[in-house]
């Protein structure tokens, strides 16, 4: 799903545009599968059949905070300010996403959306003094413990070194939504849903670090999609 900002460019000002990073394009295309971006339309939100009809694998890519009135609260004073309308899109695709079994990765803000339509909240601010999960404009190393006998463990091993950039987590973590990777704070950094073909939830940015084992997300992602589709 692309995301609504305001450029220049050229001989343009504060122009709108939609547009995605390029390195979720990157690692699609680098995993093997075709990369398709929705602009953010109100008729996603009514009919997400309209995009998900056409997918094998759904990537709920990061991007900005969800609108704490999406998930019925108040906005901490630390909050971006949020897009209404892609939280609704995005969390009616995630919603739709999970009843018709579709691969899905959500990525930082997709791990997020995925805990609140399985019913559990966000962290909205966190305290973060040994800058474990962000640091401005840059994204921090740091490592995670990886759950033994779940689908990341089988993907990753039993530990990796990830890139995050994140001041928000998942707490409460939803009950069908199960913990499969902790930094070293503790933080829940991963989880998934076991009672899907391929529904996994991670923190990190896993497309900051293709060769770290990034790829091998991607991968799984692009795998599970291409075992869905009819030969």
């Amino acid at each position: 799903m692309a995301d609504r900002r305001t450029a220049s460019f050229g001989t343009w000002s504060d122009v709108d545009l939609a547009f995605a990073w390029t390195h979720y394009v990157q690692a699609i295309a680098g995993a093997g599968g075709a990369p398709v971006i929705f602009p953010l339309a109100e008729c996603y939100a009514e009919n997400p059949a309209l995009a998900l009809d056409v997918l094998d694998g759904l990537l709920l890519a990061g991007g900005r905070d969800l609108d704490a009135a999406s998930y019925g609260e108040e906005a901490h004073p630390a909050n971006e300010a949020g897009d209404p309308l892609r939280d609704q899109i995005e969390l009616a695709f995630a919603e739709a996403a999970l009843e018709r079994d579709l691969p899905t990765l959500g990525v930082c803000r997709g791990m997020q959306l995925l805990n609140v339509v399985l019913g559990g909240g966000i962290a909205q601010h966190l305290e973060d003094p040994e800058r474990v999960h962000r640091e401005p404009g840059t994204f921090v190393g740091h490592e995670v413990d990886v759950v033994a006998e779940t689908r990341l463990a089988s993907i990753l091993g039993e530990t990796a070194t990830v890139r995050s950039h994140h001041h928000q987590g998942v707490a409460p973590l939803a009950e069908r939504f199960t913990a499969s990777a902790h930094a070293p704070d503790g933080l829940v950094e991963a989880a998934e849903v076991a009672d899907r073909g391929f529904c996994v939830g991670v923190l990190w940015h896993p497309e900051e670090d293709l060769p770290g084992g990034g790829d091998k997300l991607y991968g799984a992602l692009v795998e599970a999609a291409r075992a869905r589709t009819p030969a």
